[in-house]
Order: structure tokens, then C-alpha cells, then sequence
């Protein structure tokens, strides 16, 4: 369990349109929930008293990230995730960096949305969706 803030030792990584792994960091604020998830099979039969379940196959999670908007850097939000929508490509989160021996988590992910918001007095920001192609490896970097 961490005992720190995420910090700016939190690593986040996708692909861009072509193909190559471009670190985000500087630009996500947010990241929704990641990890492991299974279904739950239902296998409750009359003759028993309450609900019965079983571990099913593994879900695929949907996860967004979100941060403030940039057009102007090369490797930054607009210009990797505005490419990315409607393609499968890979990512890689390192929640407490990239020290040997800190948790990963990796995949591949179809981006299905990236949008961009803004209001009077507040920041213009981004946030991007990806729908997990398989399951995700949770490891160690």
C-alpha cells in the first residue's frame, strides 16, 4: 500500500497514432480506477438458500484519463489522443514510477472518446476514454 501522494513520480504512457509509446505524464491529472475484474456466473439452484456465485471470465475494464488541454507540444495530449480515437494501441501506468520493482499496470486499449471541455475562470482540460482489448497485466517495472 503507498503511504505517499501521487506525485509527479506517476508515470502514465499510450501509443500515438503511430504506434509509439509517448509518456503523458505532464498532462494527466486524473486516472480512472485500473486493475483486475471478473464476472460474476450465478450458479444459485432451488435447493439452495441464498444466492451462490462463481468467478466468471475476466472483464474487459473501461478507464479514462484526464488533464489539462495542450495543442502545442508535440508529445502532448491533443496531439497523441486526438489520433488515437477508434485505434487499439498499447499503454502503461506506473502509479509510483519506474523504479525496479514498483507496480505496473499494462495492455492494450481501443480509444473510444477524447474530448475537450473548458468554462469561464477555469483551465480548458481533456479526458480520453479506452475500453481494454483482454485483460491487463498487473506487474512490476
Amino acid at each position: 500500500m503507498s503511504k505517499s501522494k501521487v506525485a509527479g513520480i506517476s508515470e502514465f504512457k499510450c501509443d500515438n497514432a503511430g504506434g509509439t509509446l509517448i509518456n503523458l505524464r505532464g498532462y494527466v491529472d486524473t486516472i480512472s480506477a485500473l486493475g483486475k475484474q471478473v464476472a460474476q456466473l450465478d450458479v444459485t439452484t432451488f435447493a439452495d438458500a441464498a444466492e451462490r456465485v462463481i468467478a466468471g471470465i475476466e472483464e474487459s475494464q473501461e478507464f479514462t484519463i484526464s488533464g489539462a488541454f495542450d495543442d502545442t507540444a508535440t508529445t502532448g495530449p491533443d496531439v497523441v489522443l486526438s489520433g488515437r480515437v477508434g485505434s487499439l494501441g498499447s499503454w502503461e501506468w506506473s502509479p509510483m514510477g519506474t523504479v525496479a520493482g514498483s507496480r505496473k499496470f499494462s495492455g492494450e486499449a481501443l480509444c473510444i472518446r477524447y474530448t475537450v471541455t473548458g468554462e469561464v475562470k477555469g483551465r480548458v482540460q481533456y479526458e480520453a476514454a479506452f475500453k481494454m482489448d483482454g485483460s491487463a497485466t498487473v506487474g512490476t517495472n
